[in-house]
């Protein structure tokens, strides 16, 4: 093989090596974290309707769940000045 189809391949090869390092890294940090730091039985606080409609909340709500595809959550909606 030429040189630079050599270069070519440990720099893919390299790229590679440390991708799968970040991505090790980043599941250690995650799983030492819900190892060690387990969430809150508390849940969330219930969401505050005085400032806003009821309609605006459920379309806000509803947009969130369909954007997100159900994994998003309203926790807060506040009224701006």
């Amino acid at each position: 093989m030429t040189l630079p189809v050599q270069v070519f391949i440990l720099g893919l090869l390299t790229v590679f090596l440390v991708l799968l390092v970040v991505v090790g890294t980043g599941n250690a940090i995650i799983w030492v974290v819900n190892r060690y730091f387990p969430a809150s039985g508390k849940g969330l606080p219930p969401i505050k309707t005085s400032a806003v409609k009821a309609t605006h909340l459920a379309a806000i709500a509803a947009a969130v769940q369909t954007v997100t595809r159900g994994k998003g959550k309203v926790k807060k909606v506040e009224k701006l000045p």
